[in-house]
């Protein structure tokens, strides 16, 4: 994996373990979430003055819609998560199921091929990632709001497998700064379609008590988004996917150090495996 596709993913999973942290202290996070894509749209804005919507395919323009559709999926899903259990269980599982289902799909759709040192690799993440949250571990509860919270996290893993793929193809397309802006120009509008449906929003008085933390997350969102894009057009998706997980560990780290959490032997060695594995990753060439 080239080294500057090492470096835009690690950037990118600080950024993503950043704003998730400050996403599961707040209280109505779908909102906040939507505040922040806005954001997020209005600080990549100024590519428009630099590439031509006229120069973006159909096919382009579907593959923007439909990752629109696997982004907005994905942040309702994930707010619901939140709510439900802790950030160092939802965090690994909804981060980790892509690193099981991308890789093997990967080779069977988009003919990737991958090294013996990548495949050992992989393997590490999602071996840390089972060893960590496997159900009853750390005595973990197993009553509703435990299953609500894994059912949750998994689903929220599934949006992030099918943005992933359609991720990969859009930016063979389209130019990644243009493409990352009308995703989340496209989430924006389907959150918030969503959310007034459901008779959860509140408007600008939400965002104006919120500011800084919809301000935050939405320049740490589109940083993570863009980052993890530009890798995706320099290394294989598989790859890509599996290296994004060392934010499991940040993560991790942090829902102990700064929330509270539980910290146990078997989530810190699974942290290390899941480490072990981004390090075999970057070593393949």
């Amino acid at each position: 994996m080239p080294l500057v596709a090492v470096l835009l993913v690690v950037g990118a999973a600080a950024c993503h373990c950043a704003w998730n942290l400050i996403l599961k202290s707040e209280t109505h996070r779908a909102e906040v979430s939507l505040g922040a894509v806005v954001v997020g749209v209005l600080f990549t804005a100024p590519v428009l003055a630099v590439y031509s919507l006229r120069d973006v395919s159909l096919e382009g323009w579907l593959l923007v819609a439909l990752s629109g559709v696997f982004e907005t999926a994905y942040v309702i899903l994930l707010a619901a998560a939140y709510g439900a259990g802790d950030l160092s269980v939802v965090y690994p599982i909804a981060r980790g199921t892509p690193a099981l289902l991308v890789a093997p799909l990967s080779i069977a759709l988009l003919g990737e091929r991958l090294t013996a040192v990548g495949v050992i690799g992989i393997g590490l993440v999602v071996a840390g990632i089972f060893a960590t949250h496997r159900p009853g571990a750390d005595g973990a509860s197993a009553g509703g709001s435990h299953r609500r919270a894994v059912s949750l996290a998994l689903l929220t893993g599934l949006a992030i497998s099918g943005y992933s793929f359609v991720n990969k193809l859009g930016v063979q397309r389209v130019p990644v700064p243009l493409y990352a802006t009308l995703v989340f120009a496209v989430d924006a509008g389907l959150l918030a379609i969503v959310l007034r449906a459901r008779g959860d929003l509140r408007g600008t008085r939400l965002l104006r008590s919120r500011w800084k933390p919809v301000l935050a997350v939405g320049i740490l969102m589109m940083g993570a988004y863009m980052g993890v894009l530009a890798a995706m057009a320099r290394a294989p998706l598989a790859y890509v996917v599996a290296a994004r997980e060392v934010s499991i560990v940040l993560t991790t780290i942090a829902g102990i150090v700064l929330l509270g959490e539980r910290a146990s032997p078997r989530r810190l060695g699974g942290a290390a495996l899941i480490f072990a594995g981004l390090v075999a990753i970057a070593l393949t060439r």
